[in-house]
C-alpha cells in the first residue's frame, strides 16, 4: 500500500518542485515551507511543499481542444 511521506530532504523537495536546493533554503527562510531539524538533517514537510505548489500561478496559454484549438504562428525574425 503506497503512502505519502511525512517529510522530504531538501534535495528531494527541490526535485519535487523542479527548483534548486538554494531556492528551497530561501523558501524555508521566508517561512513559505515548513521544515524541522533532526540532528544535522533538515526535513521539509511534504504537505507544505504541496501547499506551496498549489499557490503558484498558472501561466502561459491554456490548451484548447475542439474547433477553436489552434496555435498562432510566431512572427518571423529578419
Amino acid at each position: 500500500m503506497p503512502f505519502e511521506p511525512l517529510a522530504l530532504s531538501p534535495r528531494d523537495a527541490a526535485a519535487a518542485l523542479a527548483v534548486s536546493r538554494r531556492t528551497i533554503s530561501n523558501l524555508i527562510r521566508a517561512h513559505k515551507l515548513d521544515a524541522r531539524k533532526h540532528g544535522k538533517r533538515t526535513l521539509v514537510d511534504y504537505n507544505s511543499v504541496k501547499a506551496y505548489y498549489a499557490t503558484l500561478p498558472i501561466t502561459g496559454p491554456r490548451l484548447l481542444f475542439g474547433e477553436r484549438a489552434h496555435v498562432r504562428p510566431r512572427p518571423r525574425r529578419r
